[in-house]
């Protein structure tokens, strides 16, 4: 009993080390991910600079809530592939530890790992990813009219709205040039004047005296003259990675809640998984592994992002929690397990160059369609 306290302590050990050093990187790379869009939005014009770590620190819960599932996933697997490359599993089974057991002794870590990222995914992620759009969205006044610029080109929705001016008196900008490129549409409005308003998030233009052009690009071209036209933009944009996991947009709040839930609920099947992913040969090097588990990771998270965008309020048993996506992945790791790991699956577990780039193709694939 004392003997495998200590291989229990030790195998813990080593997950958690691993789990908080990939924990830190991970969210250092979303930090700066997001920094760096966040800048952007700021050149742009979008986005006050003086509120951008106030909104990146509001959503961290956000984004931890995402990484603890994939840090866990991929310490376990790192700890077990080490342990089948170095011979260190047999020490194990020689103690009369089998792999059911070596997941009994990393339980406790589990579901401590899996209250603290319920309570970020279901509770504290929410609530202050809700508090950053708010702070983007009471930016004063003045500070967009000071983001502001003359003389030169301002995308004012990150999207197909466009503005340009010679100078600006007070809250009037004087020479305007407003147009907006969309598909085939090509809008364009000159005035003498205009003056910005902000109302519910949307910046609201007041053209005064000019000429509006309603599409430059159709044969029947036509212009009319204004005395005073009015004209809203959504200044509410979202031009940042990753947008189907961390920025979807979902009109239901039943379906957003339920994928809250969902992210927490990945965390016994992918510990299931690591200790088939995590099985190789001796000697023979853990990228293989390392490469398929996270090929693995990301069709898992795909899925459950195909699940989510399925729902059209009707079913909604089928979506509590996005449970069938779950129970798919805990068949197919009992399958494999019973099967004696990898060995059905054997050519994605071979570490050759050329299986190792397609696998890293197929995953950039799905980080570009997640991105998108």
């Amino acid at each position: 009993m004392y003997k495998k306290n200590i291989l229990a302590i030790h195998l813990n050990t080593q997950v958690i080390k691993g789990f908080l050093a990939i924990l830190l990187i991970l969210t250092g790379l979303i930090f700066s991910s997001r920094l760096v869009g966040y800048f952007e939005q700021a050149a742009a014009g979008s986005l006050n600079p003086n509120i951008i770590f106030s909104v990146i620190a509001l959503r961290l819960p956000d984004f931890l809530s995402l990484l603890i599932p994939f840090a866990f996933f991929l310490s376990l697997l790192m700890v077990v592939s080490e342990l089948y490359n170095s011979n260190g599993i047999y020490a194990y089974f020689s103690a009369g530890v089998s792999r059911i057991k070596l997941m009994k002794y990393l339980t406790p870590f589990l579901l401590v790992i899996f209250i603290l990222c319920s309570l970020l995914s279901i509770f504290v992620g929410p609530y202050s990813k809700s508090l950053s759009k708010n702070l983007i969205a009471e930016q004063s006044y003045e500070d967009r009219l000071k983001l502001l610029k003359s003389k030169t080109l301002i995308n004012l929705d990150n999207k197909h709205s466009y503005l340009y001016f010679d100078s600006q008196d007070n809250n009037l900008m004087n020479n305007v040039t407003f147009f907006v490129n969309k598909d085939s549409l090509l809008s364009l409005i000159k005035a003498e004047h205009l003056e910005i308003l902000n109302f519910n998030n949307e910046m609201i233009l007041n053209f005064q005296n000019g000429s509006i052009y309603p599409n430059l690009n159709s044969s029947t071209n036509i212009n009319a003259s204004f005395n005073d036209l009015t004209h809203s933009i959504n200044s509410d944009s979202n031009s940042l990675s990753l947008s189907k996991l961390l920025d979807f947009k979902q009109s239901s709040s039943f379906i957003e809640s339920q994928w809250n839930a969902s992210i927490p609920l990945m965390l016994f099947a992918l510990m299931l998984l690591s200790f088939i992913f995590g099985k190789s040969k001796p000697r023979v090097g853990r990228e293989g592994s390392l490469v398929t588990g996270v090929l693995i990771y990301i069709i898992y998270l795909s899925l459950l992002v195909v699940f989510r965008e399925s729902y059209s309020n009707s079913l909604n048993f089928l979506y509590i929690g996005l449970w069938p996506v779950h129970v798919i992945f805990l068949l197919f790791g009992t399958f494999m397990y019973l099967s004696d790991g990898r060995a059905n699956i054997q050519i994605l577990a071979q570490s050759s160059r050329l299986q190792i780039s397609a696998i890293i193709f197929i995953i950039f694939a799905l980080l570009i369609w997640l991105s998108s």
